[in-house]
């Protein structure tokens, strides 16, 4: 209870301040998606750090990076990996590589007036170690922006496959609401709670919910943190997150939606 009412006392401080009205969008430490795009031919590249504590008392810290290219003016494409260090409670230590993820994105409404941003995500999990299942991906994305703040909604499925050769596959279904806003120039809020449950019937569902800061240093940098909390006993602990973005401009600096200034591309 004392989880729930911290990760709910920090979105709605986030919905509930006043001040200038940002134009951020989602990035680590969110993992819901935002319906912008970097615009043709920049660049966007997110050097991560995360540091996760099981219930079982198992730590994993996995450094990670994540490329996203502007393709288009409304489609980007990305792929990410992680190597993850795991440390047991009774001191075994072990190391491998995460899945790769490559994922197209694309943004097929604009909002206004209130009315969201619309658009969706898919991709393809391809693992790197045997007995793993190759995962397609699919996440529905809206985006609203209401001064003060901006609100980003996912709804997603992970489908698993035997193209690997694995044995068993697990399908999965998830949800996600996240807030960002400005504070003060340049200094952002972000608030965020996730969902997601296999789609068996006897399996648990997870929760969870963060809190953190992002500051823009120029405008291709950008470093963030975050703690995200377990809302239930099938969720991680405690997730502490640490990143920074470089942003290189191409062809086109613009992003693909007129009135949006992602950042790193003003």
């Amino acid at each position: 209870m004392k989880r729930i009412a911290a990760v709910t006392a920090a979105a709605l401080f986030c919905g509930i301040l006043t001040g200038s009205v940002g134009e951020a969008v989602a990035g680590h430490p969110f993992v819901t998606e935002d319906a912008e795009t970097q615009g043709k031919g920049n660049v966007e590249v997110e050097f991560n750090l995360d540091r996760q504590h099981g219930n079982d008392g198992t730590k994993t810290t996995s450094p990670g990076n994540n490329f996203t290219m502007g393709i288009t003016s409304r489609i980007d494409l990305a792929a990410g990996y992680t190597y993850d260090f795991t440390k047991m409670e009774n001191g075994t230590e072990s190391r491998s590589m995460g899945p790769v993820v490559a994922t197209l994105k694309a943004v097929f409404i604009e909002g206004r007036n209130r009315l969201p941003s619309l658009g969706v995500k898919a991709g393809v999990s391809l693992p790197t170690s045997g007995g793993e299942q190759t995962t397609l991906l699919a996440t529905a994305i809206a985006q609203w922006s209401f001064e003060p703040i901006t609100i980003f909604a996912n709804a997603g499925a992970d489908v698993g496959t035997r193209l690997a050769g694995n044995a068993d596959k697990t399908d999965s279904i998830r949800a996600s609401v996240a807030c960002s806003h400005e504070i003060r120039k340049e200094w952002y809020l972000l608030s965020e709670v996730l969902w997601g449950k296999a789609t068996s019937p006897s399996a648990p569902s997870t929760s969870e919910g963060l809190i953190g800061a992002k500051k823009e240093i120029t405008d291709t940098w950008s470093v963030n943190g975050g703690v995200r909390w377990g809302l239930n006993g099938d969720s991680p602990h405690v997730t502490y997150l640490l990143g920074f973005t470089l942003g290189f401009k191409g062809s086109d600096p613009s992003p693909s939606l007129p009135g949006y200034n992602r950042p790193g591309f003003p």
